[in-house]
């Protein structure tokens, strides 16, 4: 199916198609796109390469798409006529539809020639179909057991939650901290991540504790953020986030791409079942770290600022988003 895709380019002098190999796609799952470019003999195709490391070392974008990955083809000829293609492997995070596309791909010597878009739906990975359940038929009626093992057993186990509650509240009640003293958001979110990094998946660990340790990572900055600047974090996609600090005078904007740093590979981990290995998730809990740093000090630097009496605090400008 793939081949005859691309066979339909039609034989223009120079010419570029985008295709969708897919119906519809799912929010955070991998689907494959197809480039075909048409041109003459002569011509070197280059066609828009993925960063090594990526996520970390940045994203390749076709539209709403992210390119994880890229293989080239062989090229086929028809006459003087010659067809070069790639297959991207991307991903999608928006609700309803998505475009994909347009690509730029470099025809040398110094040409460009740009693809279409293709605008496909997105389904929720929330939803599903359950099988329809066949009632079971009405067996006859047996004798219920003797209820007093049950009864004994409940007590019991009432007995230990009221223990469990009592010595709980009083282990509460001692470690309570002194009227006056709080916990900051900044203070929390590097006890947060200092806990982690102590508790680091190692060489062997399976992919679902890779996936709650990354989870834990994106809350501790996602929390802070709600709490330091009053962003939804909680609720807003990654996307969202990046919007609302870069909309934000007070966060500057080399801030603003130290937290979209941060928080894109933890989107591809837990949508797009991504599995970093041990030094990269290493790597995503320094990002982390100072995403948190990079607000924390420009936040307290207008804070000093402001205290000071006869001084104007000088917001940073909005980045853009």
């Amino acid at each position: 199916m793939l081949a005859l895709l691309l066979l339909t380019v039609p034989a223009a002098a120079q010419s570029a198609r985008l295709t969708v190999l897919a119906d519809s796609v799912s929010a955070g799952m991998p689907f494959e796109v197809a480039v075909a470019v048409t041109h003459g003999p002569g011509r070197q195709v280059t066609f828009p390469p993925v960063p090594a490391g990526a996520p970390e070392a940045g994203v390749l974008a076709l539209g709403d798409a992210e390119a994880l990955s890229v293989r080239r083809l062989p090229p086929t000829a028809r006459g003087r006529v010659r067809v070069d293609s790639a297959v991207y492997r991307v991903v999608v995070f928006t609700a309803d539809s998505a475009r994909v596309g347009p690509a730029e791909v470099l025809l040398a010597p110094g040409d460009t020639v740009a693809t279409g878009s293709a605008l496909v739906p997105v389904r929720s990975v929330l939803t599903g179909e359950a099988a329809p359940y066949e009632p079971a038929p009405i067996g006859p009626a047996e004798a219920f057991p003797s209820a007093v093992p049950l009864w004994i057993g409940l007590g019991l186990l009432a007995l230990l939650i009221v223990g469990g509650a009592v010595w709980g509240v009083g282990r509460a009640l001692r470690r309570r901290p002194e009227a006056g003293q709080t916990v900051t958001p900044y203070a929390a979110a590097v006890a947060r991540l200092d806990a982690l990094a102590l508790d680091a998946p190692s060489a062997d660990a399976t992919p679902g504790a890779i996936e709650t340790h990354v989870v834990a990572v994106r809350d501790a900055l996602r929390i802070y953020l709600a709490a330091r600047l009053g962003v939804p974090a909680q609720e807003a996609t990654s996307t969202e986030i990046v919007r609302h600090l870069a909309n934000d005078a007070r966060v500057p904007a080399v801030a603003v791409e130290a937290v979209r740093k941060a928080l894109r590979p933890t989107d591809l981990v837990a949508f797009a079942r991504v599995r970093p290995a041990p030094d990269a998730v290493g790597r995503l809990r320094d990002a982390t770290r100072q995403a948190v740093e990079q607000v924390e000090s420009e936040l307290r630097r207008q804070e000093s600022e402001a205290a000071q009496p006869g001084t104007e605090t000088t917001p940073s400008t909005p980045s853009q988003p």
